[in-house]
């Protein structure tokens, strides 16, 4: 068993095995704004983005939303859906994001005042295919469609980090971050409710 597939069975079996709690089964929904993309490679197609921040094209902002379900069925654990849309990505194309995984949270839900979620599953990326721009350079990150209109790319192993502080019992403010790792790191802020 690779070191992937093993913690992968402790994440399941410490999702599943941990007891219930009184306050559990509680459902969350994040909606966020997508914010800043820190690109941690030199961009082969930097002379392309739009919304550039730094010189080096490094760090570049876009503007979009998704949105995170999380289902808890225990204080700690739960099965989380997100999707993200964003409009014009950094080649001005839409791009997109759809993630189904396993989450699991620090906090005791109305006790912690801070809480620190850790999510993992598989994350399919996709966008409108930028081989239509002009001096577009193949870095081979993409696949293409059968069609030719989109691109897109498959993580089996994706997840990202979201860091939450609770200003009321329903509701909180916080940071989402995607770490994706070695190709760049993705922030963006958010608003969540949770509904028992």
């Amino acid at each position: 068993m690779n070191k992937i597939s093993f913690t992968t069975l402790c994440f399941i079996l410490f999702a599943f095995l941990t007891p219930l709690k009184s306050n559990a089964q509680m459902w969350s929904v994040g909606v966020y704004l997508n914010g800043l993309n820190i690109h941690l490679k030199r961009p082969v197609n930097g002379h392309l983005f739009h919304r550039i921040l730094t010189k080096n094209k490094r760090l570049v902002y876009n503007l979009g939303m998704g949105i995170r379900v999380t289902y808890y069925f225990n204080n700690y654990a739960g099965i989380t859906l997100m999707q993200a849309l964003v409009p014009y990505d950094c080649g001005n194309k839409m791009f997109g994001m759809s993630q189904v995984g396993l989450s699991l949270s620090s906090a005791y839900w109305g006790y912690a005042p801070h809480e620190l979620i850790l999510m993992g599953g598989p994350v399919l990326f996709y966008r409108k295919n930028w081989n239509t721009l002009p001096d577009y350079k193949n870095d081979g990150l993409f696949k293409v469609s059968n069609n030719n209109i989109w691109q897109y790319k498959w993580v089996w192993h994706g997840g990202f980090i979201e860091y939450n502080y609770h200003y009321n019992k329903n509701n909180a403010l916080g940071l989402y971050v995607i770490p994706g790792i070695p190709e760049l790191i993705s922030i963006s802020g958010q608003h969540t409710s949770y509904i028992k």
